[in-house]
């Protein structure tokens, strides 16, 4: 962005509006539910907590605008940066996974800065410095070990020990979190890099990306929250297992706000694109006239010479 009133305009306002709003509708329905406003209500939407999802895009928020000043500098530095972040986020988790806050502090803690920005600065660095996910190919291995790894430390001492982390605040699951900003975007590639088979398991992704995130911001507490109490939470035939009342919960709320945003963007794609987020599809420019190509005549200019065909002769070679 060129100036700091475009970047607001074109790219912070596209977040930050839809999040007040959808804000605002979660507020307006937690106190039609609990029968009226109340002051622990108001203090929630303050704090970005009136439904589960909305202090994510608080801190996105947040970096996005601390961030827009280093757009211009070197990826030496950027690196640096990404680097400090780390050792700042690991030493705020390790902080955290031997302290528990309570009150309005266990609150703010995932709204802290330094809980998140490891992840936003190798973001910003590794997307000045590479524009393809080629680079994950000479760490990928060492990515899945380091993955697999504390993937099984956390489970045995969660399971053996009793020793789940409170919440985010794990070391091991910092550092898995860490492995995967390699790891994750390894697997995309490798499944890319398959021809056919990896463009038609991609192709229902790259569908709903362009709607991912407004159905992350409408999907609690609209879809899951009022639509699957009535239809999942109180049906009998699942509700006594927690594996189908989960997933039953997780399905039929993903499914519904998936078909609310998209069928909102096909109704009316403006009001979609200020209210949900939703993005304008991608169209790709028209082919140009192909003229017939052989091996050794490749299109030329009108009126430009064809290279004339290579000598076999000798004194050709």
């Amino acid at each position: 962005s060129p100036t700091w009133q475009y970047f607001v305009r074109r790219k912070l306002s596209r977040i930050a509006v839809p999040t007040l709003v959808w804000m605002t509708a979660a507020l307006g329905y937690e106190v039609w539910a609990q029968g009226g406003a109340s002051g622990h209500l108001l203090k929630e939407f303050a704090f970005f907590n009136v439904a589960g999802q909305y202090y994510y895009l608080a801190v996105l928020i947040f970096f996005m605008a601390a961030f827009w000043p280093l757009r211009h500098v070197a990826q030496k530095w950027l690196g640096i940066i990404a680097l400090g972040a780390f050792v700042a986020n690991l030493a705020m988790i390790v902080w955290y996974q031997g302290h528990n806050p309570g009150g309005d502090w266990a609150t703010l803690e995932y709204r802290n800065p330094l809980v998140w920005v490891s992840f936003y600065a190798f973001g910003f660095w590794a997307g000045a410095r590479w524009e393809s996910l080629a680079w994950t190919r000479r760490w990928r291995t060492w990515a899945f070990a380091g993955m697999a790894a504390l993937a099984t430390v956390y489970f045995v001492r969660g399971e053996a020990f009793g020793a789940y982390p409170r919440s985010y605040f794990g070391v091991e699951m910092f550092l898995f979190s860490s492995f995967a900003l390699v790891g994750y975007p390894a697997m995309i590639d490798i499944v890319m890099r398959r021809g056919r088979p990896g463009r038609v398991l991609l192709a229902p992704w790259r569908a709903l990306s362009r709607f991912a995130f407004g159905i992350y911001l409408v999907h609690m507490p609209f879809f899951v929250g009022y639509v699957t109490t009535r239809l999942v939470s109180n049906n009998t035939l699942v509700n006594g297992d927690y594996w189908q009342l989960t997933n039953s919960i997780f399905l039929v709320g993903f499914v519904s706000a998936t078909a609310f945003v998209v069928l909102a963007d096909r109704i009316a794609p403006r009001f979609a694109g200020v209210v949900l987020g939703t993005s304008p599809p991608r169209v790709r420019p028209p082919a140009g006239p192909r003229g017939p190509r052989t091996k050794y005549a490749p299109p030329t200019r009108a009126g430009a010479t064809p290279p004339s065909r290579p000598s076999t002769s000798a004194a050709g070679r």
